[in-house]
């Protein structure tokens, strides 16, 4: 794999940018918003050649889809028309079955993977991206159903290059998954602010509000997206989540075996 493309040059595009930049010999083209965003790009060395056209992609053997969710169809439309049939599209969506698809629309489905990078800051944009932001996580790829994976072999090898775990998954699964251990985090986080917010006790606050309330700083509009584009699995997960919330609740009303019930996940995040 010679040439990446990559559209959408912030937090997670330009992440992976610097890491391809870091561990592979790769020359890599991005595509971003407006030509100021094209240039810190390039002067923050996440990119060697960065433009607003996707017509600037034709030469890449594989462009990787940055963008938010709710732009993902217009790009991949796009995309369709632009490249040649042998380019490899991927994407970075957090998540999957709405952009599998969507994908389906290409003129060579096959050629499209979907991916998922789980890491991530709650600050956005091109200045806090990092080489090594996939270090020691997991990226998930969600293949269509009994897709041939070997044209993404070289792709796949760059992304352990990263210092990322390949994992592959089903796009449904990994919707179900994804909103227990990531989009329900940063819902909690936000109802916990909310509920502090409305309630009083900031003023005496320190590292476990800090710690509770940390996600709830991030993005709202990217939060928006996830919450939209995976209502299903993240109400599920929010439904379960009160019921284990409740049942807390009642044991802390009666009083009996306290230590057991907040020992239960002592070591859940070690």
């Amino acid at each position: 794999m010679r040439e990446v493309g990559i559209v959408g040059l912030g937090l997670i595009g330009g992440s992976v940018g610097l890491a391809l930049k870091k561990h592979g010999d790769i020359i890599v083209t991005g595509v971003a918003r407006t030509s100021l965003d094209a240039e810190a790009a390039v002067l923050a060395g996440a990119v060697d050649k960065a433009s607003t056209r996707l017509e600037s992609l034709r030469g890449c053997d594989l462009v990787v889809v940055a963008t938010p969710i709710g732009e993902c169809a217009s790009t991949f439309g796009e995309l369709g028309r632009i490249l040649p049939k042998t380019t490899l599209i991927t994407d970075v969506a957090s998540v999957k079955q709405p952009i599998l698809d969507r994908a389906r629309l290409l003129p060579f489905p096959g050629r499209f993977l979907g991916g998922h990078p789980m890491a991530g800051r709650t600050a956005s944009g091109l200045a806090h991206a990092a080489a090594d932001l996939f270090q020691g996580n997991p990226w998930i790829f969600t293949p269509f159903k009994s897709q041939q994976l070997g044209p993404f072999k070289g792709w796949v090898d760059l992304v352990a290059g990263m210092g990322a775990r390949p994992l592959i998954m089903g796009a449904e699964e990994h919707d179900r998954q994804a909103a227990f251990v990531s989009h329900l985090a940063f819902t909690v986080s936000a109802a916990y602010a909310a509920t502090v917010e409305l309630h009083g006790g900031r003023a005496i606050a320190g590292t476990g509000f800090k710690s509770m309330s940390r996600l709830a700083g991030g993005d709202p509009h990217l939060y928006a997206d996830i919450a939209a584009a995976n209502r299903g699995p993240l109400l599920s997960a929010i439904d379960a989540f009160s019921a284990t919330l409740e049942r807390y609740r009642r044991q802390i009303e009666s009083g009996d075996q306290l230590a057991e019930l907040f020992s239960e996940v002592r070591h859940a995040g070690a």
